[in-house]
Parts: structure tokens; C-alpha cells; sequence
């Protein structure tokens, strides 16, 4: 118990000193430390138990507070640190169950069996809190589309981008300029939610697999080519979708609630390739052309990838997955 205290002290200390590096100005610090800050949360979560991930996230909250003021230790707490905790707390759930004869159990007696949180419902928190995320974000630039769009404007002469983009190196005319900012609204949600979620995902597998490396991790690893999420997320895409016409502030809200489901979706559906791939000579190739896709030709790839992921019902009953998700450990 005193090493996990440690522990989360020090990971908490590690994330705040990342997300202060984040903002030294540099593009290295944007792209490279603020990914890297929930890490060490992470870390600490997946392979010193819940208490140390949460003992992180505070630490860290508290630092960011103290050198740069509650906002910033605000934005850390909501878009790092918490997430970073809870994630691995769900990841570290499990219950024990009993298992039938012919399915793991002796021909003659039941036995208990440890069954952990499905990935694919981490997933689907995950992608609610990146909506939630995006939401938060938008509403704190501006109330409407107008205020939103007024916010972003000032931003963009500040910056002084506006002097040589048009043709040509010309400085934009005011039409031009006002259909920039249109876009960048429209676009704005779907880049918070998605910028997120990538964020988030990747930290916590790539935590995953160095606690896995260390010899820490609590869970056995998942079956990740086999990850399917709750039956409610379609319609809740479809819903989304369908409010994204709105012209108002509510379909920029739901555009960024649509983009985090998708997002789920395109992860599923690349689990989808890797399982119906395995053992094929073109797997190499299947899966080097997939993610080159989603790199490079975004966002037509990322729709491809995520109508596969919608129907993962059916590549269930064609493709079964090798291994149930969560794979049971006997106790």
C-alpha cells in the first residue's frame, strides 16, 4: 500500500511536469507532452490498482492548479487526469462467476472463473466523454453560433494567418474570411471529440502494454480483435447523426457526439480486420493499407473503417473471434 502511495505521488508529479512542458510553444511540447501527460495516470491505474491512478490524478490536478491557476488544473482534471484514473479503474473491474462443465470447468464440478470489464463497454464510456468534452469546449467559446464563430474570428486575426492565405499569397477578403470561420465552427466539435478520444485510447494501451512489459498489469491482456460494443451504441450514432441537420448550436453539439461514436465504431472495425485477416498472406498488406488510409485520406477512410465496425453483428457470425472478450482466469 505505501509503494502504490508512492507510486501515484510520483506518476501524479510525472503527468503535471508534461502538461507544463506541453506549453513551452514548441511543437514538440503540443504534439509530443500533452499526448504523453495522462500517461503516467495511467500507469500508475493499470498496474498499482485504482487507488494509485486516482491518487495520480489528483497530485497531478493539484501541481497544474498551484503553477498555472485553477483553469488550467481545471482542463487538466476534466481532459486528462480523471479519465486517465477511471479508465483503468474500469479496466482493473472484474467479478467472479461460475462456469459449467464442458466450458472451462472439470466434466464433474463447477468451477469460478474471474470475468473483467468488456473493453468494448471502456470504449463506449470513453466515447461519451469525449462528446462530453467537445460539448464543454464549445460551450465555453461561445453561447450561440454567432458568439462561437465572433470568438473564433479574433482568434484568427490575432494569429495574422489571414494576411497571406488566399491565392496567390493575397491577404483573404472578408467573404472569404467569413466562410473560413464558418467552416472552422462546423469543424470544431469533430476535432475536440476526435483529437480526444485519440488521446485517450492511446495512452491507455500504450500504459497497458508497459505495465504488461513490467510485469505489472492486474488483468490478463484482452482479445482486442474480438471487441464489441453495448447493442445501444448504433442507435445512439444514428440519433446523432440525424441532429447534426440542425442549424443551430444543438447540431454543432451533436456533431461532436456523432464523431466520438464514430470513432468507436472505426476501432471496432479495424478490430474487425485484424481477426478476419489472421492467417491470410494479405494481412500485412490489408492492415498497412487500412491505417495509411485513415493517416492519409480522412474523413472517407474513417467512414469505410467505421461501417464495417457497424456491422459487426454480422462478421461475428461469419468471423468468430478466436478467444472470448474478456478472457476468463481460473481461480
Amino acid at each position: 500500500m505505501q509503494l502504490g502511495l508512492l507510486i501515484g505521488i510520483g506518476a501524479g508529479l510525472a503527468s503535471a511536469a508534461l502538461f507544463a512542458s506541453a506549453w513551452t510553444g514548441t511543437a514538440l511540447g503540443v504534439f509530443v507532452l500533452f499526448f504523453m501527460s495522462p500517461m503516467p495516470v495511467a500507469i500508475a491505474g493499470l498496474g498499482w490498482g485504482w487507488a494509485a491512478g486516482a491518487l495520480a490524478a489528483a497530485i497531478g490536478t493539484l501541481v497544474v492548479a498551484m503553477a498555472g491557476g485553477a483553469r488550467s488544473g481545471t482542463v487538466y482534471l476534466v481532459a486528462l487526469g480523471a479519465p486517465a484514473a477511471v479508465f483503468s479503474y474500469l479496466a482493473l473491474l472484474n467479478r467472479v462467476v461460475e462456469v459449467a462443465p464442458g466450458q472451462g470447468a472439470p466434466s464433474d464440478s463447477l468451477a469460478a472463473a474471474t470475468e473483467w470489464y468488456p473493453i468494448g463497454r471502456l470504449i463506449a464510456w470513453a466515447s461519451l466523454w469525449a462528446a462530453l468534452i467537445a460539448a464543454v469546449a464549445l460551450l465555453s467559446i461561445g453561447s450561440d453560433i454567432a458568439s462561437l464563430r465572433a470568438a473564433l474570428l479574433e482568434v484568427f486575426e490575432k494569429t495574422n494567418l489571414a494576411a497571406a492565405m488566399g491565392p496567390g499569397g493575397r491577404a483573404l477578403t472578408a467573404p472569404e474570411k467569413n466562410a473560413f470561420i464558418a467552416l472552422m465552427a462546423a469543424l470544431f466539435p469533430w476535432a475536440m471529440s476526435t483529437v480526444w478520444f485519440t488521446i485517450a485510447i492511446l495512452n491507455l494501451w500504450a500504459a497497458g502494454h508497459i505495465t504488461r512489459a513490467s510485469g505489472r498489469l492486474i488483468r490478463p491482456w484482452p482479445d482486442l480483435s474480438a471487441v464489441q460494443l453495448p447493442p445501444a451504441m448504433p442507435l445512439a450514432f444514428g440519433a446523432a447523426l440525424l441532429a447534426t441537420f440542425s442549424t443551430d448550436m444543438m447540431g454543432l453539439l451533436a456533431s461532436g457526439v456523432a464523431s466520438a461514436l464514430m470513432f468507436a465504431f472505426m476501432l471496432v472495425g479495424l478490430a474487425i480486420l485484424h481477426r478476419v485477416t489472421r492467417g491470410s498472406a494479405l494481412r500485412p498488406a490489408v492492415l498497412s493499407l487500412a491505417y495509411a488510409a485513415l493517416l492519409f485520406m480522412p474523413p472517407f477512410s474513417t467512414l469505410l473503417v467505421a461501417s464495417i465496425g457497424l456491422a459487426e453483428p454480422f462478421f461475428r457470425k461469419r468471423f468468430p473471434p478466436g478467444g472470448a472478450l474478456p478472457p476468463a482466469t481460473p481461480t
